[in-house]
C-alpha cells in the first residue's frame, strides 16, 4: 500500500495511500489547520465550529444545502464533517466514479461558502441544538472539567463548543467571513485520500477544482507550542447534575505530546488498564466486586500535552462504599497504587502487545483510520518520513520493554499530574474524595 505525498505550488498538501484491496472505493479527508485551538481573544469562542456548518450551507454555484448534499446522498456517499482542537475535517467516503464530481463540490463548499446572513441566523440555533444534545452527557462536563485542569495556560482548556459560548449576542456575523478567508486558505489545508484510483489520477482532479485557489491573505505561523500550567497536588471537579442515575468517574493524568516515545508505552497501558475484558479495570470493578457494569481508559494526545484517562460509572452508593467494603473510588486508588509499587506483570505485558497488534491489524481493514492518520502525521504536524499504518506496531510498539511501560507508569501517574472529577446527582461530597484520593501515594 505505497504513500505518496505532493505539496502543490500554493501550498496545498496531498498525501495518498493505494487501498489493499481492488474495490471502487476512495476515502476523502480534507484537513483545515483551524481549529478551536486558533480562536484568539479577538474572535468569539465556538467559531471554528460554527464556519464548518457554515460550509454546508451553499455557495454561489450551488445556493442551498440541498443543492450540495443532494448530489453525495443520491450516490449513497457518506459526508460529515467534525471541528477538533486543532483542526477542522471534511469527509467523504465514495464510489471511484464520483471522486472527481465530489472534489469539484467540495472545493466549492470549502473555498466559496456564501455566509448568507439568513442562514447563518437559523444555523446558530442548529448548533445551540446540538451542544445542548452534548450537554446531557455527564461525559461532556467529564471532558471539559479534565481539560480545563490539566491544559490549563493554553488554548486547548477550552471546549471546542459550549452552550455558554451561544448567548443571544454571541456570534458576530461580521467577523465570521473575515476568519473564514483568513484560515481557509490551501496553505492551511491538506488532502488525505485511500483510494484504488492512483495518485496521479486524483492529483488531476485537484488541479481542476477550486482547491487551486491562490492564498488570499499572509499566511501565518500555527505550529506554537504551548506549556500547560503545572500543580503540586491532585485537583477536583465535582459536578452535581439532576436526573443522573449513575456517578460518572474519571481520574485523568497529565501525558507527554503526540509524537513522544512515551506516547507507545502509554497505549500499551492503556489496553492493560481498561482495553479488554481481562483488563485490571475490567476483573476489579466488574468480575471480583460486580460494582460496574463499564469501565474503559483512554489516551489523547495534543501539540502540547497528552493525557491518559480512567473512566467508569456506577450505583452512587457504590463510590466510596459496598456494603461495608471499599466501593469504586478506592478501588481504583488502590490499583493505582498497586500499579506504582509493583508495575505490570510479564502476562500483562504479553496480552497488551497481542492485544494492540490485533487490534491494529482489523482497524487497518477500515480506510478512515487510515486516512485520518496520514492526515494528522503529514498535513497537521509536517512528518515527512512517515511510517505506514500498516507497519506501526512492528516501527513502534514490538521493541517496548517491560520496563519502559513501568519507567512511563512512574513518570507520569504521579500525584501533581492528576485530576479527578465525579459527575451525578447524588456524587459524594468533595470532602470525602478528596479523603480517599488522599491515599493515593505516587512517588
Amino acid at each position: 500500500m505505497t504513500i505518496k505525498t505532493h505539496v502543490f505550488p500554493n501550498g496545498l498538501k496531498y498525501i495518498h495511500q493505494s487501498l489493499g484491496q481492488n474495490l471502487p472505493i476512495t476515502t476523502i479527508f480534507i484537513f483545515i489547520r483551524f481549529g478551536s485551538i486558533h480562536e484568539t481573544e479577538n474572535c468569539h469562542k465556538g467559531i471554528a465550529h460554527f464556519i464548518e456548518h457554515m460550509c454546508f450551507k451553499g455557495t454561489k454555484t450551488h445556493p442551498t444545502t440541498m443543492d450540495l448534499v443532494s448530489h453525495f446522498d443520491e450516490t449513497g456517499a457518506f459526508l460529515n464533517a467534525e471541528t477538533a482542537k486543532q483542526y477542522t475535517c471534511y469527509k467523504v467516503r465514495c464510489q471511484n466514479q464520483y471522486v472527481e464530481s465530489f472534489i469539484r463540490l467540495l472545493s466549492d463548499m470549502i473555498f466559496h461558502s456564501a455566509f448568507k446572513p439568513s442562514d447563518m441566523a437559523i444555523e446558530k440555533h442548529v448548533v445551540l441544538e446540538e451542544n445542548i444534545r452534548a450537554a446531557d452527557h455527564p461525559a461532556s462536563f467529564i471532558e471539559e472539567s479534565l481539560y480545563r485542569i490539566l491544559y490549563a495556560g493554553t488554548p486547548y482548556k477550552d471546549p471546542i463548543d459550549s452552550i455558554t459560548y451561544h448567548t443571544p449576542d454571541s456570534i458576530q456575523f461580521k467577523e465570521l467571513p473575515l476568519l473564514y478567508k483568513k484560515f481557509y486558505q490551501p496553505a492551511y489545508m491538506g488532502i488525505s485520500t485511500i483510494s484504488s484510483l492512483s495518485s496521479s489520477t486524483i492529483e488531476r482532479y485537484i488541479k481542476q477544482s477550486s482547491f487551486m485557489t491562490k492564498p488570499a491573505l499572509p499566511i501565518l505561523d500555527l505550529s506554537l507550542e504551548y506549556i500547560p500550567k503545572m500543580y503540586s497536588e491532585p485537583q477536583f471537579t465535582v459536578i452535581y447534575k439532576k436526573g443522573t442515575i449513575a456517578t460518572h468517574i474519571s481520574l485523568a493524568f497529565r501525558v507527554c505530546m503526540y509524537g513522544h516515545k512515551d506516547m507507545y508505552a502509554l497505549n500499551l497501558l492503556k489496553s492493560i488498564l481498561g482495553g479488554y475484558m481481562s483488563s485490571r479495570l475490567f476483573i476489579l470493578l466488574r468480575e471480583k466486586h460486580g460494582l460496574t457494569y463499564s469501565s474503559s481508559c483512554h489516551t489523547k494526545y495534543h501539540s502540547s500535552s497528552g493525557h491518559l484517562e480512567i473512566y467508569t460509572l456506577c450505583d452512587h452508593t457504590k463510590v466510596l462504599k459496598n456494603k461495608g467494603k471499599p466501593g469504586v473510588l478506592p478501588i481504583l486508588i488502590e490499583l493505582l497504587n498497586d500499579l506504582i509499587q509493583k508495575g505490570i506483570t510479564q502476562k500483562e505485558f504479553v496480552h497488551s502487545k497481542g492485544h494492540f497488534q490485533g487490534q491494529h491489524l482489523l482497524h487497518r481493514e477500515v480506510d478512515e483510520n487510515l486516512c485520518i492518520y496520514n492526515g494528522i502525521e503529514y498535513i497537521l504536524y509536517d512528518k515527512t518520513d512517515i511510517v505506514p499504518y500498516e507497519s506501526i506496531y512492528e516501527t513502534y510498539y514490538a521493541g517496548v520493554t517491560k520496563d519502559q511501560l513501568n519507567e512511563v507508569i512512574r513518570q507520569y501517574i504521579r500525584p501533581e499530574n492528576m485530576s479527578i472529577c465525579l459527575v451525578g446527582e447524588h456524587a459524594p461530597s468533595l470532602k470525602s474524595i478528596q479523603k480517599t484520593v488522599a491515599e493515593f501515594r505516587g512517588i
